[in-house]
Order: C-alpha cells, then structure tokens, then sequence
C-alpha cells in the first residue's frame, strides 16, 4: 500500500501538480471474501495516504471494504462511488420513477447486456458479473419500492469491441390489471459514454477538496449505479441535488479562489476561480452537464 501510496506522490511531483485525484476506471472484481484487501482497495487506501481524493467507477470493493471504514471517515478528503451508471442502469433509473409515479405496477423486469473489449472479458466471469448486478438490482429496488422478478444476463461478444447492447423487457399492469409490455434498446460506446463522467467527477471532487468538503459526495450520486450515502436513486431527483452540489462548489465573492485563480461569478462565461467554465442550466442554474441555455448561450458538454 505504501508503494502504491508513493507512487501516486511521485506522479504528482514528476509532473509538477498541485494535487491529484485517484479515479479507478480497472476492471470489476469480484466481491471480497474473508479479510484480505482486493487490488481496488489497496489503491484506494494509498489515495488517502497519498492525500488524494478517491473516486470508484466501478463495481468493486475500493473504499467500500468495511476494513477502510475508518480510514475513509477521519482521512479529511472527499470521496465518491461507485460504479459509472453510463447505459441500461441510467436509462432504468429514469423508467423506475415513471411506472410508480404513474400507479403501473412492474411485475418483471429482465435484462441482457452484449458488451465487449476489456468490460465483457472481466465479466465473463460469474463473481465479476454477480458484483456488476447488484447496482442495476439496487436501482430497481430503490426506484420501484421492491426488486421486481427478473435478472440481468451480461453475454461477453469480443467482435463488440467497446460497443454495447443493453435489452430490457418490463411486464407491467396498468388500469384494472390491464397486463402491458415494456421493450427498449440501448446500444452506446461505452468509452464515449463514460469518459464526460470521469472528467466531471475528478474536476468535481478536486474543487470539493479546495472548498474543505470532506467524506462522501453523496450529491453525486447521478453518475453512480450504486452510490454513497442516503441519497435518491431517480435519476431527475439526483440531478437536482447535482446542481445544488455545483452551486456549492462555485466561488461567487469576486475574491482570489482556492487554486489561486480569480473567482468571480462566472456570469460572462469565464472561470468561477476553479479553473472550469461555469455552465449555466436553462433557469440560470449551474449546469454540470452543459449544453445551450435558453438564452443560446454557449456551454461546453
């Protein structure tokens, strides 16, 4: 742990940084067994070591294994996770919320995932596949009220490369029992899907680091499939606690920012003092995802 630790000091020195954020991006492991730290929680604990903010996009143990519960709690950094809700998981937390608003009760919910590159390889294996699914079950059970009968089969096809197909079947019953079908189709390049997110997520977890925010970003949890902390699992409520977080973040007093830049109040379209372009939503609220405003206002997505 300590090399590890010494590592990530050394890559900050060679290359004359300020600091630096630990994002794991490594393939899934399986779940922990017995006492011994996984790879995944090894460099997670030589981030904090480090003096580094930790971020988990993926399934595994990082600063989950109950034998860093303590070190995440009193480190003073925060921390974010896990697993990147980049495809089927986003799209379901986004379904949940829709047939429990609307009374239409979810009888079966069944999935298939075709993925290749290094992601189908990994969860080829059953113990990697078993972690994946329990965020995608999470999320259904948190947004319906119950885990509806179903699974999620995730088929490894190399000729995918980085591309993925993702299918759901929902058996629903609407008004008097009426019994209905739900189909989609999701199929996205994986990489082009999750890169914005971990850009997002180390520059939002720096500038917490620079506000003195510590612990869990549970207000992150739109980027995760599995986040930290108590917070809502539908997808509109989660982004709405995201800009609350970016609002946080933002340095509106005009005076010098943590990092040594101007602060300002990012109205002109420059910098709020963390050295990332405020980005305002359609109701002049910051908009962590970007886009246009309503105003036709440019902002980078």
């Amino acid at each position: 742990m300590e090399v590890f630790a010494a590592d990530i000091r050394d890559f900050v020195r060679r290359n004359d940084l300020a600091g630096a954020v630990v994002v794991n991006v490594a393939s899934t492991e399986p779940a922990p067994v017995g006492g011994a730290l996984p790879a995944s929680s090894l460099y997670a604990a030589a981030a904090l070591r480090a003096d580094c903010p930790y971020v988990n996009f993926t399934p595994s143990a990082g600063l989950h294994h109950p034998a860093l519960a303590e070190a995440a709690e009193t480190a003073g950094l925060p921390h974010a996770g896990r697993d990147g809700k980049t495809g089927q998981t986003l799209l379901r937390s986004v379904l949940g919320p829709m047939f429990r608003q609307r009374a239409l009760t979810v009888r079966a919910w069944s999935g298939t995932n075709l993925l290749g590159g290094g992601d189908g390889a990994a969860l080829a294996d059953p113990a990697a596949a078993a972690a994946k699914n329990g965020g995608k079950e999470r999320v259904l059970t948190d947004t319906l009220g119950a885990a509806p009968e179903g699974e999620v089969h995730i088929d490894d096809v190399p000729s995918l490369g980085d591309w993925k197909t993702a299918w759901d079947h929902v058996a629903f019953d609407g008004f008097l029992g009426s019994r209905m079908i739900l189909q989609t189709v999701w199929q996205g390049c994986d990489s082009a899907l999750a890169a914005p997110l971990v850009l997002d997520l180390a520059r939002l977890t720096l500038r917490a680091r620079q506000k003195g925010i510590t612990g869990p970003l549970r207000e992150l949890g739109f980027y995760f499939k599995d986040p930290v902390g108590d917070g809502p699992a539908a997808l509109a409520e989660q982004y709405a606690d995201l800009l609350t977080l970016a609002a946080r973040l933002r340095d509106d007093t005009g005076a010098e920012g943590p990092d040594g830049g101007g602060g300002g109040d990012g109205s002109d379209g420059g910098d709020g003092g963390d050295g990332v372009r405020d980005r305002r939503g359609p109701h002049g609220r910051p908009d962590p995802q970007g886009g246009r405003d309503q105003h036709g206002s440019e902002v980078r997505r």
